[in-house]
């Protein structure tokens, strides 16, 4: 017995022409800029240079796969979300046993030719387990019904954190809120977890977070001092070569760049290897330097665009499941490109975020677009509900 009826009389490839094409383009263009912007960074680089191939190759392989996600019914993610959140908890327990330490972390299994990185899919993994639980509307309007949803977005953050990986588990806390808010949950329920996130938030400062994570926090609240009365002191340029080093020199890419950009390639901070980690965590940075602020400013657009068009689908979805999926994945893909553009601004301590999409990154790449392709599987099946907690 299926959770809500399916369509009659509708072949599966027939729904294909049901997807929101608009959907379709902004990622492929947001998948694109990616590979641009990945290949300007690294070309130079004799280490690196070959990122540009292997992430046009990762969204490749993203599309292939969410194509076959469009054609089957929605109802089997449902069904599947369950299992998938438990894998990707036991890939993440796994980690600091079976994952080998790279730059002080444990974040990546090594398989032949590439690695796999199950944090980035357990943020799909949380939005779909979440999607499942939160969509009886009288489980949402209780704190008690909250405190289960804490749980499944809680352990999947507290064991990325544990990698080390601030910035994935940051991605977390709003998925929750968003989530838990389009389900009904009431301004008391939601300020109450909140509160709840805060403490824990503060416990993980003390007790989880490693010397080099607190280093960068207090760097980041020095750096709002600082001016030119201040700036050429021994102290500050000790930091600028020490722990605020990666930010500051993001900071001069972005605002190097100027309107217009020194062009692709041509970006000095990229060019002459001042950026590190400018395909990943600095991308943006090198996207800021490169074409300028108007430049930025379209890539910023793409992902608005994106996240508004998700949430539309969500507006349109009656049915309580596809509609809370997309509003979590909108919310985690829009949280955590704000995070590296925030990151790469200094706006907010460095941590090592990809940017969904533009960083290099097979899982990051990966599990964004399977994220997508739920939400146009979604968009293409406009489920009547006849519950009567169905959504008005």
């Amino acid at each position: 017995m299926t959770d809500f009826p399916l369509l009659p009389g509708k072949r599966r490839l027939e729904v294909l022409g049901d997807v929101d094409g608009w959907l379709v383009l902004v990622t492929a263009a947001l998948c694109l800029c990616g590979i641009v912007f990945i290949g300007s960074a690294t070309h130079d680089d004799p280490v690196f240079h070959e990122q540009q191939a292997r992430q046009a190759l990762f969204v490749a392989c993203g599309f292939g796969i969410g194509f076959f996600v469009l054609l089957p019914h929605y109802v089997h993610v449902l069904r599947g979300a369950w299992f998938c959140y438990g894998v990707v908890v036991l890939a993440l327990l796994g980690l600091p046993y079976f994952a080998p330490e790279i730059n002080g972390a444990r974040r990546w299994y090594a398989l032949p030719g590439f690695s796999v990185q199950p944090s980035e899919f357990a943020k799909l993994a949380v939005v779909l387990a979440l999607a499942a639980l939160l969509r009886f509307k009288a489980r949402a309007r209780t704190f008690d019904g909250l405190f289960v949803p804490m749980l499944v977005a809680g352990v999947p953050a507290l064991l990325v954190l544990r990698q080390p990986d601030l910035g994935s588990s940051l991605v977390f806390g709003p998925v929750l809120l968003a989530m838990c808010y389009a389900a009904g949950a009431s301004a008391r329920s939601i300020l109450l977890v909140v509160v709840f996130g805060l403490g824990v938030a503060a416990i993980a400062y003390v007790e989880l977070l490693h010397q080099y994570q607190r280093d960068r926090v207090d760097v980041w609240l020095d750096h709002w001092g600082w001016d030119e009365t201040n700036l050429h002191t021994f102290d500050v340029r000790e930091k600028l070569r020490g722990d605020g080093f990666q930010p500051w020199q993001a900071l001069i890419a972005l605002g190097g760049g100027g309107l217009y950009g020194a062009g692709l390639g041509h970006g000095p901070q990229n060019r002459f290897d001042f950026l590190p980690y400018r395909s990943e965590d600095y991308l943006f940075a090198v996207v800021g330097e490169e074409v300028g602020w108007l430049g930025a400013m379209a890539v910023l657009g793409l992902v608005a665009a994106l996240v508004a068009l998700l949430l539309a689908t969500a507006l349109r979805t009656r049915e309580r499941f596809g509609r809370l999926v997309c509003v979590g994945v909108a919310t985690w893909l829009g949280t955590q490109s704000l995070i590296h553009v925030a990151v790469c601004g200094w706006l907010v301590p460095a941590t090592g975020l990809p940017m969904p999409f533009l960083s290099y990154g097979g899982s990051s790449a990966l599990s964004a677009l399977l994220g997508v392709a739920v939400c146009a599987n979604i968009s293409a099946r406009r489920e009547p509900v006849l519950a009567g907690d169905g959504f008005t």
